[in-house]
């Protein structure tokens, strides 16, 4: 089986807690097609494969979607990421008379509840020492990487840190600016209100007066109408000296006509000489 990532992290077996072991994990595409397990105590080496039929099958057997078993044999194997939700713990069965192989249980315990995710046979591996190096290099192989990995982050954080000053330093900067512009910008509206306030009280009071001449106008111009209607009603033989009209002299008393006047009550003597017929 041509293996091209590894995988190294230190677990601890239930039943032996005083004791530490190592587990290097080796796999191609993804855990579904299959793993070789190696484990170390530093002294001895057991080795063991689970092919992708194993994994098919432990996953029926438990029930669950084969995407989602991969996902939690990948955290519990290569401590690798979070869990969701629980723990792994790892079980050893020791080698028993007849049968020179151990097995390698590994669990997940969820709300006090432990069920097995699987398990595999474990043979001793004939030279540990060289196991032992392997896992020595790939340890310090590691150690190397997440040295530089990070120094690598020191760098960009140091890089991020001074790029936050520098901008701070320019919020500051705008923060002051903005706030004298808006000074400056208050100021110039206050004295442009205060113009405008100026001019429309002028403009009011220009307005009330123009509205009282011209209420005076239509007072004067309604007292000459009347005025000129008054003189148009006087009839034209009127005088201005208190003259009477024609309705005062009838209304006045007519005198008798023998008022001043004698009449003689001697009868009228005419000629004999003519005759009247």
């Amino acid at each position: 089986m041509r293996c091209r990532s590894t995988s190294i992290r230190q677990i601890s077996i239930a039943s032996e807690p005083h004791r530490t072991f190592f587990l290097k994990l080796e796999w191609a595409k993804d855990l579904g097609s299959g793993f070789v397990i190696l484990l170390s105590n530093g002294v001895s080496a057991w080795s063991g494969e689970v092919s992708e039929e194993d994994v098919s099958r432990e996953a029926q057997e438990i029930e669950m979607e084969l995407k989602r078993y991969v996902g939690d044999l990948h955290l519990a194997l290569t401590g690798e990421g979070t869990a969701a939700e629980g723990e792994y713990s790892f079980h050893l069965t020791p080698e028993r008379p007849g049968r020179p192989l151990l097995q390698l249980s590994y669990e997940k315990v969820q709300n006090d509840i432990s069920f097995r995710l699987g398990v595999v046979d474990l043979q001793a591996v004939p030279e540990p020492t060289e196991v032992i190096r392997e896992l020595i290099s790939h340890g310090l192989e590691q150690s190397a990487r997440l040295q530089a990995k990070n120094q690598h982050l020191l760098e960009e954080n140091q890089k991020l840190r001074r790029e936050q000053e520098h901008i701070t330093k320019e919020m500051e900067r705008y923060v002051q600016g903005k706030e004298t512009l808006e000074r400056d910008l208050y100021s110039r509206f206050v004295l442009v209100l205060n113009e405008k306030k100026a001019k429309l009280r002028a403009l009011q009071k220009r307005v009330k007066e123009l509205e009282e001449s011209i209420e005076k106008r239509k007072k004067a111009d309604s007292e000459e109408h009347k005025a000129l209607e008054t003189a148009a009603g006087k009839s034209p033989g009127e005088s201005d000296n208190g003259g009477s009209t024609e309705d005062e002299q009838e209304t006045e008393p007519r005198q008798p006509l023998t008022q001043g006047c004698h009449f003689s009550h001697t009868p009228l003597k005419f000629p004999e000489s003519h005759n009247f017929r």
